[in-house]
């Protein structure tokens, strides 16, 4: 019932054919969110199945997911899953699941599907079409600090058929 995490590429891969669009990585705990069945969800921390109030963490994810679960599980029934960061700001959902296939929904979909259950995404900064590697670092560079952890996908059709992590160099 987890999900898996994401394929990432290669850095020195080639760049596939799509809208690169980049944001900051949020650092903490890994969630992941799914219906088992009407309103029965499924919810891991670190990997781990979250049933109890057993620590300051899973409080936090069971209290997020108690107050979405109506809106959540609109939006995600039991055809999709979400992947999401506890922060110490509250939980930033990243990636929204298509179950059946893998695939993950990009960065419009995912603000425009989740707007309703009201949570957090991270701010996504679009580059425009895939270049050069170097100009895509020279991009993101110019938005990012150095030294700040980021995830590059490239997007197409609806889905990310791409993604790399990677500090912004200086």
């Amino acid at each position: 019932m987890l999900l898996d995490e994401p394929h990432l590429d290669a850095d020195d891969a080639p760049l596939p054919e799509g809208e690169l669009v980049v944001a900051p990585l949020p650092s903490g705990g890994a969630v992941t969110m799914r219906f088992a069945s009407a309103y029965e969800p499924w919810l891991s921390l670190d990997g781990r199945r979250v049933l109890e109030d057993a620590s300051p963490a899973h409080r936090a994810v069971l209290i997020w997911a108690s107050r979405r679960k109506t809106a959540l599980y609109r939006v995600l029934d039991v055809l999709r899953g979400l992947r999401a960061t506890l922060t110490s700001t509250g939980v930033i959902v990243t990636d929204l699941i298509q179950l059946d296939d893998g695939t993950a929904a990009d960065h419009g979909t995912l603000a425009a599907v989740l707007e309703r259950a009201r949570v957090k995404t991270p701010a996504f900064a679009t580059l425009g079409d895939a270049g050069h590697r170097v100009d895509v670092h020279t991009r993101a560079r110019l938005l990012y600090a150095a030294g700040t952890p980021v995830e590059l996908r490239v997007e197409e059709r609806g889905q990310i058929v791409s993604r790399r992590r990677w500090r912004v160099g200086r």
